[in-house]
């Protein structure tokens, strides 16, 4: 009998109940390490989400509350940052042990527990690690490959058996907290839409410590394509376009507000449903005028044509954006490979790479004919799918 008991006391240990979400929104710049003020207010909501919705309280209010913490690549504090409202409401500490990547000694410690059993407890995570996560857990099918970069606001809910902690249940429900809520992409969508993209960069390797290391020289250029009828627009139409580090468009840039900038061109017709915006980044060399980098949008009935192009030398300027893939500090040489957010809209029309555009490249050390060092990269993605996303109600 007492073999029996220890048995089940190893078998059992995994909690009830495992709740996931991402954490609330985050700043255009990468750099910024903390929530944004939605996202604040978003960390402020789910304080009572938790506490109050029936959807999340079938055990009762989170037994422990997780949040990853900052690693030595990703300073980010955001995690901790939404869930510390809940925290501060129902006393309660959060266990911040884990970083970010730190996916598997996160699920490990919760098999290895049993203050759980028959109880919940909520994990706050970066977007990248919670697919990973769940399927860690046991989730035999996710559904998605990645977790969408636009999305913010959905909890994951997996079920595990009492008996043995095998899941037995994955829902992914709305929170439905704030405007705006809830984004999904539509699995139906056609696979028209594409978007490629092609990034350089180099710069001068020091190897002594004589001064200071001149800013890197960057090129970027970024086409995409989407099918549709974009006829219905006007002053307030806002478009925007996302890849990774740079970001135009948001919240103040409609055409209206483009027409009166001195860095744009916008021209449309609303009759025959057609238009067209040019943005220029500028900066002064030398007293005199240099545009660095441009956006533009063309849009009809059938199309919208969106590109990206940028020369950027940032020893000799201090660009007004981020470059789209942020190497390591360290510079990493051979085949490089990756996956980088993509986003475009016009308007109320909204699209994205499902499960990020994917890119690869090669990167390596080389010496000019003055023998110094210089290291390069090269970046491509030439088959990105671009596809709509509207409103699901639950996946």
């Amino acid at each position: 009998m007492v073999w029996f008991l220890a048995v089940a006391v190893a078998v059992q240990a995994m909690p009830a109940q495992v709740m996931i979400i991402r954490h609330a929104e985050k700043y255009e710049d990468r750099n910024r390490i903390h929530l944004n003020p939605r996202g604040l207010t978003r960390a402020r909501a789910l304080a009572q989400f938790f506490q109050s919705d029936p959807r999340v309280r079938e055990y009762g209010l989170p037994a422990a509350i997780i949040a990853q913490r900052p690693s030595k690549k990703k300073k980010a504090v955001r995690c901790q940052e939404t869930v510390a409202p809940l925290a501060k409401a129902t006393g309660q500490k959060v266990i911040t042990r884990f970083a970010y990547n730190e996916v598997m000694e996160l699920v490990n410690y919760l098999r290895a527990g049993r203050e759980w059993d028959s109880k919940s407890v909520l994990i706050c995570a970066e977007h990248t690690d919670i697919v990973n996560m769940a399927k860690a857990l046991g989730v035999p099918q996710v559904g998605q490959v990645v977790w969408p970069h636009e999305t913010y606001d959905r909890v994951w809910l997996i079920d595990f058996s009492p008996k043995d902690g095998t899941v037995t249940g994955f829902r992914n429900i709305p929170q439905r907290l704030m405007f705006g809520d809830s984004f999904q992409v539509a699995s139906s969508s056609k696979r028209l839409n594409t978007v490629t993209f092609e990034q350089t960069y180099g710069e001068i390797i020091y190897e002594t410590a004589a001064g200071p290391a001149n800013g890197g020289k960057w090129s970027c250029h970024v086409a995409a394509q989407v099918h549709g009828n974009f006829s219905k627009f006007d002053e307030s139409t806002i478009p925007v376009l996302r890849l990774g580090g740079f970001t135009f468009g948001y919240y103040a840039t409609t055409l209206g507000n483009l027409r009166r900038s001195k860095h744009a061109e916008v021209e449309t017709d609303a009759e025959a449903g057609t238009g067209s915006l040019r943005y220029h980044y500028k900066t002064a060399l030398k007293n005199v005028e240099h545009t660095y980098a441009t956006v533009s949008f063309s849009w009809s009935r059938q199309l919208l044509t969106v590109e990206f192009h940028a020369e950027v030398d940032e020893s000799k300027i201090k660009p007004d954006l981020n470059m789209p893939v942020q190497l390591p500090p360290e510079n990493p040489k051979g085949l490089i490979t990756g996956v980088i957010d993509c986003y475009l809209a016009f308007g109320d029309k909204r699209f994205y790479a499902p499960a990020g555009l994917t890119y690869q490249g090669i990167a390596g050390r080389s010496r000019d004919a003055s023998n110094q060092e210089r290291y390069q990269a090269t970046l491509t993605a030439k088959d990105g799918i671009i596809v709509k996303k509207k409103y699901l109600p639950e996946l």
